[in-house]
């Protein structure tokens, strides 16, 4: 069963915008970026990415311990947003317990 759904085009991270959302003790964060290709000895030629973080709640990604989260980078483009969106949904299907398991924001504080 898909339970992510909802993910911008590619054309929204392509103008910059970042994209978060949470599904059930899961919260995610999809962020666009640009480095310089290596190929390019001038340095103007950019590589577009998109970072995509999982932690799981109560608290936002920079109240939440490193250890807690983990990153992994996609390429620049609708192929890269799908396959993104696909890690996504099996780091939420592969740990249910993670997910599940989370103290109430009433009942902890944040990790950092």
């Amino acid at each position: 069963m898909q339970m992510l759904s909802g993910f911008p085009i590619y054309h929204y991270f392509d103008n910059g915008n970042p994209f978060s959302g949470a599904e059930g003790g899961m919260r995610y964060l999809i962020s666009p970026g640009k480095r310089s290709d290596p190929s390019d000895e001038s340095g103007k030629k950019k590589i577009a990415y998109l970072e995509v973080t999982v932690w799981p709640e109560p608290w936002s990604l920079e109240h939440t311990a490193k250890e807690k989260t983990t990153t992994k980078e996609f390429a620049g483009n609708q192929q890269g947003l799908d396959e993104a969106t696909a890690w996504l949904q099996e780091m939420y299907a592969a740990q249910p317990e993670r997910w599940a398991n989370i103290p109430s924001i009433l009942d902890c504080e944040p990790d950092c």
